[in-house]
């Protein structure tokens, strides 16, 4: 029989932020890769956010993707297993994409690119607006804490790895209006997935004119927890929509859309109501694909 314990991943921010978060110690699976591709991703203190300068297609389909991962985190505390959803989320999309990855300090990683602060989070996603154009497509997969702000107005947020003690000017807090923005010049296919708490808030995004070129799911609404999985040594959401559904039950295609993975890995997931993964799907008038 196994006994699955819930770890939530959220923080909530009060007036003056008060960290609450709850803490399971699970024995972590790692796992036996043939060659560690290393790379280093430099991002300089004081670099602008890319400048978009909007390209019309050139017949030719290039594919980037950043990928999060943050299990052990620089002020707050840590999760299980988000560096092994970064590292699954690469085997499935390297080498189609060009992949950076981003994570935390401690956990091994197929490829590691730097750490995950909300800087080198931000100008990596800004990076791939900017040289992607009209054929090409962009994936932001990203798996930590998350949150919300207390109070009649709720803000999500993501929890990069210095949120509590932000470096660079940031805070450490990827929040909605702060994310949104930086796909609002996207002119290219773009796919996010979440896998934090109340995730479900960061849907800003969708209220922009490019969004029927866009497709997001996330792990729970805006009010809702996201786990850590011990069953699949992953995260609850990466596990049962990447893993189950789209690995296992499609076999990693990409003639499948994201819509049809979504509708069998919701009808397999464990938890519901506000719980319950979501789907913000900017054209239901077409299926998405990657």
């Amino acid at each position: 029989m196994v006994f699955l314990k819930k770890v939530y991943k959220e923080i909530l921010i009060y007036p003056i932020s008060t960290l609450c978060s709850d803490r399971v110690d699970y024995m972590k699976k790692k796992m036996a890769f043939g060659l560690l591709l290393a790379a280093v991703f430099v991002l300089s203190a004081v670099m602008p956010l890319a400048v978009r300068n909007v390209a019309a297609g050139d017949g030719i389909v290039n594919r980037y993707a950043l990928i999060v991962g943050i299990s052990d985190y620089k002020s707050i505390s840590d999760l299980s297993y988000c560096d092994e959803d970064a590292n699954d989320w690469f085997n499935q999309l390297d080498p189609r994409y060009d992949c950076v990855v981003l994570g935390d300090a401690t956990n091994y990683y197929v490829q590691y690119d730097g750490v995950a602060t909300e800087y080198a989070v931000k100008q990596a996603i800004a990076n791939m607006v900017a040289i992607a154009d009209e054929d090409d497509e962009i994936v932001f997969a990203s798996s930590g804490h998350g949150g919300a702000t207390k109070g009649k107005v709720r803000n999500s947020f993501l929890c990069m790895w210095d949120c509590g003690s932000g470096e660079n000017g940031e805070n450490g807090y990827l929040y909605d209006y702060e994310m949104a923005p930086l796909f609002e010049n996207a002119v290219c296919k773009w796919f996010i997935f979440l896998d934090h708490c109340n995730s479900g808030g960061m849907n800003e995004v969708m209220g922009y004119a490019n969004k029927a070129n866009g497709y997001m799911t996330t792990t729970c609404t805006a009010l809702g927890y996201g786990y850590d999985y011990t069953p699949g040594l992953n995260g609850a959401w990466t596990y049962f929509f990447l893993e189950i559904a789209w690995q296992q039950y499609y076999g990693g295609s990409y003639t499948v859309s994201m819509e049809t993975i979504f509708d069998y890995a919701l009808s397999i997931y464990p938890y519901d109501n506000k719980d319950l993964p979501q789907e913000f799907d900017g054209n239901t008038a077409a299926a998405f694909y990657l």
